[in-house]
């Protein structure tokens, strides 16, 4: 891998700055035909790529500009710009053929504002296509599967060739003693479970591995609590170990570096606190937002992660949130921090939930039948961690109950989690200040209509719906004018990721949420 991305560095990379400056020689196309140009590779992309793939890759890109016989796309970050060109430039030169009827190259242009601005194309792509054959596609899985299997999104995108079983191999070699972590054997990138939430990041993840101290250094891994970042993290360390025991990994909290530092200050020990911990082969800070409001401890990390990132040593970092939104954090460490590469791990999608309920159920003897698991998956939609410890609740009750595991003892055994919420608001105060907001009528978002002004609402709706209800997808649905689940669920994900997007239209909905929670005392 790192050869192929040293071939990407050489031949495909154009920066900002040589984009400018690049001579052109005939007038390019307006804007509007470069977009339609986008719009129809998109369509033959989405067409041709499993659909993880494309939502993972093709989100963040665009086109900028069409010359000659070259397409220039711009991506986010070096990492996408890398990964596209080793692993989609033949996609792309197919679908461009395709289109555009005659041979193109691709080049690509590392643009954060230009990637940035290509989502909305994206989702008005993609939300096209997929409300086209959502239902056929769920009608079509639903007949086709046997009892047991997964459905396709977790068998093309969820589970990249790993094992039924999860491996618990000893480390080759353990952490630096100074470390306040003990790496757990069953943390590895091959029992981690991929979807699209959390490809980029795994990706990320194992190319630091395979070429630490190199491209993508600082990494910065950032997301909720209970979505991963621990596991990436760990298999990072371990993948470092078996390729080279000798590595000195320092793996701790971002509190311990804070308790050492002011201990060192106390004690009149920083010379020993500097060497221990700029005399590591890879550092790895878990929660660095903890250094938010704590100037003297930042100017000390500062000076570590210069020395360390000036010797050639991987950096590691991981947080609840991105580098900018860290209060107090120097802007000079922002600036670092977004040296390498800074990365997100999302909230889990419902096929990758699916995946994991599945995978843990095996890891611990069992196979979780499939109502079960599309129950849970329906239930828990924000944290891995819960999703892990329902199983475990589930197969331990059953065991102990002497019963095989079904829809009934999983309600059972997860009372609190399926019990209906005193006071909750329902369905009917949920539409009242649905209709008021949007000015449409209850007869409208329950209608087969599918305009933009009757869509959005609705859509809307069926998310508070999830968040404030106890219902499942198909009442939902069925509430909504009669739609299946994969409609609801259709419908969840797309403001999920508009929310996710739009800090302004995320913000509206929540005050729309809270004035339904707020109609029952």
């Amino acid at each position: 891998m790192k050869e192929a991305l040293r071939r990407a560095e050489g031949s495909s990379s154009l920066t900002s700055e040589a984009l400018a400056h690049t001579p052109s020689a005939p007038p390019p196309p307006a804007a509007t035909d470069v977009l339609t140009r986008w719009s129809q590779l998109l369509q033959v992309l989405r067409r041709t790529l499993p659909r993880e793939q494309f939502e993972t890759w093709f989100r963040r890109a665009t086109l900028a500009e069409v010359r000659d016989d070259v397409l220039l796309l711009a991506v986010q970050n070096t990492f996408a710009r890398d990964w596209l060109a080793n692993y989609y430039r033949d996609a792309i030169e197919d679908a461009a053929r395709e289109v555009l009827g005659t041979p193109h190259r691709i080049e690509f242009v590392v643009s954060p504002e230009l990637a940035a601005g290509a989502r909305a194309q994206f989702s008005s792509v993609d939300d096209e296509a997929r409300a086209s054959d959502a239902a056929a596609a769920d009608a079509a899985d639903t007949a086709a599967r046997g009892p047991g299997a997964l459905g396709p999104a977790a068998l093309a995108g969820a589970v990249r060739g790993t094992p039924a079983e999860a491996r618990t191999r000893e480390p080759v070699r353990t952490l630096s003693p100074s470390s306040d972590v003990v790496l757990n054997p069953s943390y590895r990138f091959d029992n981690f479970v991929v979807g699209p939430c959390n490809r980029f990041a795994h990706a990320a993840a194992v190319g630091v591995s395979e070429a630490p101290g190199k491209a993508y250094n600082p990494f910065f891994l950032h997301g909720s609590v209970g979505l991963g970042k621990t596991h990436l993290l760990q298999s990072l360390c371990y993948a470092l170990l078996e390729r080279d025991a000798q590595t000195n990994i320092l793996f701790l909290s971002c509190e311990t570096f804070v308790n050492h530092f002011i201990a060192a200050l106390e004690n009149g020990d920083l010379q020993k606190f500097r060497s221990k911990y700029r005399n590591v082969d890879v550092l790895v800070v878990d929660d660095i937002h903890i250094l938010a409001n704590k100037e003297r401890t930042q100017e000390e990390f500062f000076h570590t992660f210069n020395a360390l990132h000036s010797a050639g040593k991987q950096i590691v970092l991981s947080s609840d949130s991105p580098p900018k939104d860290i209060p107090t954090l120097q802007g000079r460490l922002v600036s670092r921090f977004k040296w390498g590469l800074v990365t997100e791990i999302e909230q889990p999608c419902y096929e990758t939930r699916m995946a994991i309920l599945k995978r843990k159920s095996r890891e611990r003897g069992s196979e979780l039948p499939d109502e079960v698991a599309r129950l849970l998956a329906e239930r828990i939609d924000t944290n891995i961690r819960e999703l892990e410890g329902s199983v475990t609740k589930i197969l331990g009750y059953a065991a102990l109950a002497r019963a095989p595991v079904s829809p009934e003892l999983a309600r059972e055994a997860l009372r609190e989690l399926f019990t209906v919420r005193h006071g909750a608001p329902s369905l009917d105060d949920l539409m009242r200040e649905l209709t008021e907001h949007f000015n449409v009528k209850p007869a409208d978002l329950q209608s087969r209509r599918r305009t933009n002004a009757v869509a959005y609402p609705r859509q809307v709706g069926m998310y508070i719906a999830r968040r404030i209800t106890r219902m499942s997808l198909e009442e939902i649905g069925g509430f909504f004018g009669g739609r299946d689940h994969s409609t609801v669920l259709y419908a969840i994900q797309k403001i999920e990721n508009l929310v996710r997007e739009d800090a302004g239209l995320g913000e509206q909905i929540r005050q729309l949420e809270q004035r339904i929670r707020s109609t029952v005392s």
